[in-house]
């Protein structure tokens, strides 16, 4: 059912259909010199106009007669097809079952010569919502139908019958809805945070639109105009990258990014590509996970849920959200006290609340009070909560109120190119490692904020540690720390990557290198600590083979023997 583009193997034949459809394929890829290079929006449009006709003549020639139809689904069937997708055909009849099967078979030699793939499956009506009703993927598929050639009547039927059987099922499909989705999620990572996002499978991505346009059909609202342009965004980059790279391939890579950052597109660097696909998948996201909380339905005869996690917030049907009475202009805490809530719970945080307080929730003003200090790191040590809530906090304007740093690294590529996230997730993904590490330092607090701020000075010159350590120094007196504190925190910031380079490039046992890392370090053994869990959930957050057991040994004995140095006795595990 499923045909992948390949690059023909032998010339094509001069007169053969099949050679015609390459030829124009080809010259609406690569014009000729002087001819006009389609964007992207216009090459899709020109290749979906292209295929079908081209399957509708050769329909035409076989017979395709009264009650049958032939139907793309997939990219073709919603008229996004880019130059390398899969076609999906379905050839729908009436019950003239092997007439069916001779066409079918007949359009799948047409389909092998143009090196499209196999023929199309063959099914009736009945057979086709059968089979929607046993697989959900066929299921979201068959709402997408679109009548190429033939008998409009089946097609209709079949379009019709597929829109009723998905909209009376679809709430009680809702959990395997959800686990198909975060299955999938799982595997192609998120596009909003990766470096080389996967465009079509990632969350945020091409199928996460689909899925939205399913969810609308069966009673969702509509997607907001916003997720129309993010479509818009993820669609073009796909099909440059289709175009550029000669072949079906969805994950963006770094050096596509910058091949189309200094191309024809509309962006004027890396960093701008990154940007356009973080903010589409982010509009995505959101719409999505709205969506399917709207979808389930509540529990008939239940109450919803109802109990107080912290002052002026309630959890209520499923979400973290104010209660009724929260003075929202009169508390400026009240934003980390409801995102500390959902990092408790693991429940989302309602966006209507969300809205009410970017609306009227006054900032916080230096220094923070302790109570705002104390409802951050709670936030900060979640773990398994901290990325979704500070993405909504941030995708709510929020986050930048608290942290005003954000704006600069949120959607920064790194300049290592063994990083797997952008800077700003990679902050996130540090602080989560380092939340489930705290045990092991003296200081569990420092420790988190260090892992959230180590990265700020990325993007900002020639010593990103040094600028870091600065605006660290500046985070720290804005968040209410002693003196002292705010010291320990730039020097984590700025001492960062002190062990692992040192483990790599000098001799631990050597008497004078352990004194020159404990007089960069002012002989402190707290900040030793700091840094050398640091240092491993910095490199277990890069991405994978990073923290290696060799490193992982150079470092411990570093720390080791600084231990010794010092003279401290502690009972705190080394990494």
């Amino acid at each position: 059912m499923v045909g992948a583009w390949s690059h023909p193997t032998t010339p094509p034949r001069t007169g053969d259909p099949a050679s015609d459809l390459l030829r124009a394929r080809a010259a609406l890829l690569a014009p000729p010199p002087g001819a006009r290079r389609l964007g992207p929006a216009a090459l899709r449009a020109a290749l979906v106009d292209l295929h079908d006709l081209w399957l509708a003549t050769r329909s035409a020639s076989l017979g395709l007669g009264p009650g049958t139809a032939l139907v793309a689904i997939g990219s073709l069937g919603r008229r996004d097809l880019a130059p390398w997708s899969g076609l999906d055909l379905l050839l729908v009849h009436d019950g003239a079952g092997p007439a069916a099967d001779r066409i079918a078979d007949a359009l799948a030699a047409h389909l092998a010569e143009a090196d499209l793939g196999p023929g199309p499956a063959v099914r009736t009506v009945g057979e086709a919502v059968e089979a929607s009703l046993a697989d959900l993927r066929v299921a979201l598929g068959l709402l997408e139908v679109r009548l190429v050639a033939g008998d409009p009547e089946p097609a209709g039927r079949l379009a019709a019958a597929a829109r009723r059987a998905w909209r009376a099922g679809a709430a009680d499909r809702a959990a395997d809805l959800v686990d198909l989705t975060r299955t999938r999620w799982d595997r192609a990572g998120d596009v909003a945070h990766r470096l080389e996002p996967d465009l079509r499978d990632g969350r945020g991505g091409l199928r996460d639109v689909a899925l939205l346009d399913a969810l609308a059909v069966a009673g969702t609202p509509t997607p907001a105009p916003g997720v129309r342009a993010a479509r818009s965004t993820l669609l073009d980059l796909r099909t440059d990258l289709h175009r550029r790279a000669g072949r079906a391939r969805d994950v963006l890579r770094v050096d596509d990014a910058r091949e189309l950052a200094t191309g024809d597109a509309p962006f004027a660097g890396r960093h701008d590509v990154v940007r356009a696909y973080s903010g589409a998948a982010r509009t995505v996201v959101h719409a999505v996970e709205t969506a399917l909380r709207v979808l389930r339905p509540a529990r008939r005869g239940a109450a919803p849920a109802r109990r107080v996690p912290a002052d002026g917030v309630v959890e209520r049907a499923g979400e973290v959200t104010l209660a009724l009475r929260a003075r929202v202009a009169r508390d400026p805490v009240l934003v980390l006290r409801l995102a500390a809530a959902a990092a408790r719970t693991g429940l989302p945080m309602a966006p209507a609340a969300l809205r009410r307080l970017a609306d009227a929730a006054p900032e916080l003003r230096e220094p923070w009070p302790e109570e705002a200090r104390r409802e951050l790191l709670t936030l900060l040590g979640a773990r398994d909560s901290l990325v979704d809530v500070v993405e909504a906090l941030d995708r709510a304007g929020l986050w930048g109120r608290l942290l005003p740093e954000w704006g600069a690294v949120r959607d920064l590529p790194p300049a290592d190119r063994r990083h797997v996230w952008t800077v700003g997730r990679h902050l996130l993904e540090v602080t989560r490692g380092a939340s489930g590490a705290a045990a092991r330092v003296p200081r569990p607090d420092l420790l988190l904020l260090g892992a959230l701020v180590h990265g700020l000075g990325e993007g900002r010159g020639d010593d990103p540690g040094a600028v870091g350590a600065t605006l660290a120094g500046h985070v720290g007196r804005r968040l209410g720390l002693p003196a002292p504190d705010v010291a320990t925190l730039a020097a984590v910031v700025r001492h960062q990557r002190l062990l692992p380079r040192t483990a790599r490039r000098d001799d631990p046992e050597d008497p004078a290198t352990v004194r020159r890392v404990l007089d960069a370090l002012d002989d402190d053994p707290v900040l030793l600590e700091i840094l050398a869990v640091l240092a491993e959930v910095d490199a277990v957050g890069t991405g994978p083979g990073v923290w290696t057991p060799w490193l992982s040994g150079l470092v411990g004995d570093l720390v080791a023997r600084c231990r010794a140095a010092l003279g401290a006795s502690t009972t705190v595990s080394g990494p």
